[in-house]
């Protein structure tokens, strides 16, 4: 489950608004989560024949919901479809083209500046940072180099020794139990890296070949190399998919050096430690076996930030659900589990599908795009939604389209033409969804938003605000149920009586709220 405040923030951010053609109530609680990442639309007038209601459920961070919430209504505007009276298109290649400014760099920048993360080190400084490895590599060679026959037998004859042991007794070499804490001051003889580690937390280099893989896999990405009895590997991103793995496999050319085996004092050590090596060998493929099935399984359990790369977009994503009414026509477009339903005379018609990842066509794209869903629901072993705006660690697959990636910003859209027979709209995030089904909410505000028997209308608003509270959890000890972000807008079909014609806002002020340092500001990937 994810981070949860000791206490709810009940405290909601509503309002009204409405004209002569409709009417609209919003409210939003950021309820036992420790943020608040949802965001919406409710514009009366996207243009003088259309309006536009909309809400972001954002997952990793607010910032991909946030950053659609200021900028699709104009996107969408400026589709060429749009123009064109076709809304159903304009919808589609809005979300796909919102989807793909997601990754240019100038949006990266003002959402990491909306997420308050911490600015990528700038690119002089990588590479002074590889200049000052390239000049110690150099030294530690030119060392070496200098070095007498006897010299070399000592630095690397006593390390094959400590490498022998350390096979035989694993448990001795950790820093928590007994014996000496483990040394990563030389190298091994099969290029196993072992640095030590200076004052700034840099690892030194303990030789030449050795020091050139750590160089490596910083290069690639990764922040951290790991010492381990055989070659370590670091790969970079895969085209076929969000896959990411480290290979024990010793690396090509990367062998043990002869001078050890012609040596008087190694053939020693190799007769007389035969025997045990010989028993360990059988062990040690077993151990080879384990680990590359230990793999398999790490591919397809990496999740954003595995891949060294942690940046808003990439490891962060919303959904979306947009509604146009244009004329009697209300189109809704979808990309995840928030939802749209029309209340068609009490009857709950849903004008969206939520999108999840064990469903029979969200699964076949999972599938043929390179990915699994895991028994849980989850795309591997992360997000529980197949279709988000964002989340590009998902979608790096270069031989697909973006509708054809694991997870998908292309929307499903649905028409439909309004008649007398529609009393209002509920637009919602899953924060209700999951409490709720759509008829209950139909049948929940149906009954508030008649008159009461003097005839006096409840404003929109204030039945959105006894929704949230009645779908809000007591504590947060079972399944995670009520204990989400809640956004939801109703919307009428015809002037409310309830709310005044322009737009009454009542939203809470950013001081009000002071919130609860957890330590975790986020729902990671949907998967808390």
């Amino acid at each position: 489950m994810g981070a949860y405040l000791s206490q709810p923030n009940t405290v909601k951010s509503s309002s009204n608004g409405g004209n002569q053609k409709m009417s609209f109530g919003f409210a939003a609680m950021q309820g036992w989560r420790v943020s608040m990442e949802d965001a919406h639309n409710c514009i009366l007038e996207l243009d003088d024949e259309t309006a536009m209601f909309s809400v972001y459920d954002g997952h990793g961070g607010e910032e991909v919901a946030l950053y659609c919430s200021k900028y699709l209504p104009d996107i969408i505007k400026e589709q060429k479809a749009y123009k064109d009276g076709k809304l159903q298109k304009a919808l589609e290649d809005a979300f796909l083209a919102i989807d793909s400014r997601v990754t240019t760099e100038e949006v990266i920048k003002e959402l990491v500046q909306i997420a308050g993360r911490p600015q990528e080190e700038a690119p002089n400084e990588k590479v002074a940072e590889e200049d000052d490895l390239d000049n110690e590599e150099a030294e530690l060679l030119h060392e070496e180099a200098t070095l007498t026959i006897e010299e070399l037998l000592v630095r690397y004859g006593q390390n094959r020794n400590a490498l022998k042991h350390k096979k035989l007794c694993p448990e001795g070499n950790k820093e928590s139990g007994e014996g000496e804490p483990h040394s990563y001051g030389e190298k091994g003889i099969n290029g196993e890296v072992e640095g030590e580690m200076d004052s700034n937390g840099k690892a030194k280099a303990g030789g030449g070949a050795g020091f050139s893989k750590l160089r490596a896999c910083r290069r690639a990405g990764g922040d951290s190399s790991s010492a381990t009895g055989a070659a370590g590997s670091c790969e970079g991103e895969k085209d076929t998919g969000p896959s990411c793995s480290s290979s024990a496999a010793p690396a090509p050319g990367d062998t043990s050096s002869k001078f050890f085996e012609d040596s008087d004092e190694s053939g020693e050590e190799e007769d007389e430690g035969s025997e045990e090596e010989d028993g360990s060998e059988e062990a040690e493929s077993s151990d080879e076996e384990d680990t590359e099935e230990g793999e398999d399984e790490e591919e397809e359990m990496c999740y954003p930030g595995m891949d060294g790369k942690e940046e808003p977009g990439s490891d962060s994503g919303t959904t979306a659900v947009v509604a146009l009414i244009r004329g009697k026509q209300l189109i809704v477009a979808n990309a995840g589990d928030s939802r749209c339903v029309v209340s068609e005379k009490g009857k709950a018609i849903d004008m969206s599908y939520d999108h999840k990842p064990e469903d029979e066509l969200e699964l076949a794209r999972i599938k043929n795009a390179g990915g699994k869903v895991t028994m849980d629901g989850r795309v591997n072993g992360g997000l529980n939604l197949s279709r988000a705006i964002g989340d590009h660690f998902y979608k790096r697959n270069k031989a697909l389209g973006p509708e054809e990636q694991m997870i998908s910003s292309m929307p499903d859209v649905k028409v439909l033409t309004l008649n007398p027979e529609h009393d209002f709209m509920v637009i919602a995030c899953d924060g209700i969804w999951n409490v709720m089904s759509s008829q209950d909410v139909v049948d929940f505000v149906s009954q508030k938003i008649k008159p009461d028997v003097s005839g006096v209308a409840r404003p929109l608003s204030s039945i959105v605000d006894e929704l949230l509270d009645h779908c809000l959890a007591p504590d947060t000890s079972g399944d995670g149920t009520g204990c989400d972000n809640m956004t939801c807008i109703i919307i009428t079909f015809g002037a409310h009586p309830g709310n005044s014609m322009a737009d009454i806002t009542n939203k809470r002020k950013p001081e009000e709220i002071i919130p609860e340092k957890n330590g975790n500001d986020s729902k990671k990937s949907k998967s808390e």
